[in-house]
C-alpha cells in the first residue's frame, strides 16, 4: 500500500456541514478506496480481495462503518466498499461494480423456522415463499432507503410494501384463525432485519396466525441461541452469516445455492431448524463508484478497476 490515511473526522465534518464536493478529485495514480477499519483487516476483506484481483489501491481512506457511501458520493473517495442492499447507494446514485471473479461471499436472506413449528403449520413454507421470492436487490435497497434515509418507521414501510404487492388486505382478513399455537417472530436490530421482521409479522397476521412479536431481539450471538432453544420460532438470517458466523465454516462460498445447501443441511441435522427458500437479493459486500467515474472510465466490473490501477 503506497499511502494510507484516515477520513473518519474529515468525512463526518464534510457531510454534516454539507461541504462535500459533488465531483470527486481527479483519478490519477492515487485512486482512493473508502472502507471501514474492520473490513480492511479481515481475512476475507481487503488483504484477500487485493490478492484475489491482483492489484492494490494506491490510497486507503479509513471511514467509520457506514460512511463509505457518503465518502464516495460527496467526492472524498473514488471507490467504496459496503453492503449491496444499503439505501444510500440509491441516494448518491452510486454504481455497483460486478464482482466478476467471485470474491465476495453469498449473503442471501431466508426465513429460518423451527421444524416443530413447520410441522404444525406446513403451509408457512408457501406463504413465506410468496414474500421471499419478491425480495430482490432493488426491493431491499428501496425499503432500506425509506427507513434509514427517509426516516420512515420499518413497521410502516413493511405494511405499505405488503399492501402494494397485494400480499395483505387493508383492514385485515376475515379468514378463520389459522391455529391455536402462536408463532414467535424475531429479528435482529439493524434496519433491514427489522423490516424483514415486520414484513413477516404482518403477513402472518393477515393470514390468521397469532404472532408474538420479538422483533429487534438481538444480533447473531443472541438470536441464534434463542431460535435453537425454542424461545422464538422464526426469523430471517443470511446464508453467509449462518455459514461463517454460526457454523464457523473455514472457506468462503460465493455461490448462493451452494451456500444455502450447506447451511440448510447443517441447521436441520444439528438443531432441527429449517431454512426456507432464500430471497434473490444477495446482501454481500460490494464495490461502488460514482456514476460520473463509471461513465468516464467505463468501469463495469472490478476487473476493469484492477486493469486501470495496474496500468
Amino acid at each position: 500500500m503506497k499511502n494510507m490515511y484516515t477520513l473518519v473526522f474529515a468525512a463526518l465534518i464534510a457531510i454534516m456541514l454539507g461541504c462535500g464536493n459533488d465531483q470527486p478529485r481527479a483519478v490519477n495514480d492515487e485512486l482512493t478506496l473508502a472502507a471501514s477499519a474492520e473490513w480492511t483487516e479481515r481475512a476475507d476483506g481487503l488483504p484477500g480481495f487485493q490478492e484475489h484481483y491482483g492489484f492494490e489501491f494506491p490510497e486507503l481512506a479509513i471511514v467509520d462503518l457506514g460512511l463509505s457511501y457518503q465518502a464516495v458520493g460527496t467526492g472524498l473517495a473514488h471507490v467504496g466498499v459496503g453492503d449491496a442492499t444499503e439505501g444510500r447507494i440509491a441516494v448518491y446514485d452510486l454504481v455497483v461494480l460486478e464482482d466478476d471473479r467471485n470474491f465476495f461471499p453469498a449473503y442471501n436472506p431466508a426465513p429460518l423456522i423451527r421444524a416443530e413449528v413447520l410441522d404444525t403449520y406446513p403451509e408457512l413454507e408457501e406463504i413465506l415463499g410468496e414474500l421471499s421470492s419478491r425480495l430482490d436487490l432493488d426491493t431491499l435497497i428501496r425499503l432500506n432507503k425509506e427507513v434509514s434515509v427517509e426516516g420512515r418507521m420499518p413497521q410502516n414501510a413493511a405494511r405499505e410494501y405488503l399492501l402494494d404487492e397485494g400480499l395483505i388486505q387493508e383492514g385485515g382478513t376475515e379468514d378463520e384463525p389459522a391455529g391455536d399455537e402462536p408463532v414467535v417472530v424475531g429479528s435482529k436490530t439493524f434496519t433491514e432485519a427489522l423490516t424483514l421482521g415486520y414484513l413477516t409479522r404482518y403477513l402472518l397476521e393477515d393470514r390468521g396466525y397469532r404472532v408474538v412479536d420479538e422483533i429487534g431481539l438481538g444480533e447473531v450471538a443472541v438470536i441464534t441461541p434463542a431460535l435453537f432453544a425454542g424461545h422464538i420460532d422464526l426469523y430471517w438470517e443470511y446464508t453467509g452469516t449462518g455459514l461463517m458466523n454460526v457454523m464457523d465454516y473455514g472457506e468462503v462460498v460465493t455461490d448462493p445455492q451452494e451456500c444455502y445447501e450447506l447451511v440448510r443441511d447443517w441447521y436441520l441435522e444439528n438443531h432441527d431448524v429449517v431454512w426456507l427458500d432464500y430471497a434473490p437479493a444477495n446482501n454481500t459486500h460490494v464495490l461502488f463508484t460514482t456514476r460520473g467515474l463509471h461513465q468516464e472510465h467505463g468501469w463495469e466490473k472490478i476487473s476493469d478497476l484492477a486493469d486501470f490501477v495496474n496500468q
